[in-house]
């Protein structure tokens, strides 16, 4: 029993810090931190692994002098919890159960709504959105993503488009999508997960029905936005899917 205190007493908190090292890591080397941040944090994890080095070494240099009791085990195992869960749950991106306690439904800024709107000094009552057609959301090989024809159905309307989301099935979604029980959609994120936000666009085709909810698809149709009870219906009429491996990054930014 002495001897077990001795090592705890003696590596409990160079290993609670070691674990965290490499825990942060492996997530800046492999880019598992932006199944749930933006790609921009991975400069502040790979700061907080070196600080966590730091504790991890100064531990080991100046060893804990008291005895390890039961309240510095509890604040351990706290400190842990993080690591803990994340192992639980190694995939643990948003999908089909998110989407339906999120999903907002669709209209005019829908997408906006979920960047922050600046308003011009002339009219304040004008939004002015950003310009995403050029920024880094776009997808490899340039295809417009959902939050590209929403932010700019004018482009696409009457256009084929090919955009790549995850595949979603569900009644709950026909009074948003003129009783279409179908629909492609991503997650726009700001910060991180906590404030991911669905995009959906509607799919009317006939191929949708060997596919599941949360597999990824490319979906390539016509891209049509129609005007019903006065919201705004964005659709993919005649659309073909192809199931797709997830993108690097599966949320948009």
């Amino acid at each position: 029993m002495r001897l077990v205190q001795k090592l705890l007493q003696r590596w409990l908190e160079p290993a609670v810090f070691g674990v965290w090292t490499v825990f942060l890591l492996y997530l800046v080397v492999t880019a598992q931190y932006t199944l749930f941040l933006r790609p921009a944090f991975g400069i502040l994890l790979a700061l907080a692994h070196f600080i966590a080095m730091g504790f991890m070494l100064a531990a080991v240099i100046r060893p804990r002098k008291k005895p390890v009791d039961a309240s510095t085990a509890v604040r351990a195992l706290v400190l842990l919890v993080p690591v803990l869960y994340y192992l639980a749950t190694p995939n643990g991106r948003l999908g089909s159960q998110a989407f339906n306690k999120r999903f907002t439904g669709t209209g005019n800024g829908v997408a906006a709504r979920q960047l922050e709107l600046t308003f011009s000094s002339d009219e304040e009552d004008t939004p002015v959105y950003p310009e995403p057609l050029d920024g880094p959301i776009k997808e490899i090989g340039q295809n417009p993503t959902i939050l590209n024809i929403l932010l700019n159905p004018e482009k696409y309307t009457g256009k084929e488009v090919s955009i790549i989301g995850i595949f979603l099935r569900n009644e709950e979604i026909k009074p948003h999508f003129g009783g279409r029980e179908t629909a492609v959609y991503r997650f726009l994120v700001t910060c991180c997960v906590a404030d991911a936000m669905p995009l959906a666009i509607a799919i009317d085709s006939g191929e949708s029905d060997g596919f599941e909810n949360d597999q990824w698809v490319q979906v390539t149709g016509v891209f049509e936005l129609h005007e019903i009870d006065g919201k705004s219906l964005p659709l993919l009429s005649h659309a073909r899917l192809e199931q797709v491996e997830a993108p690097p990054f599966p949320y948009l930014f």
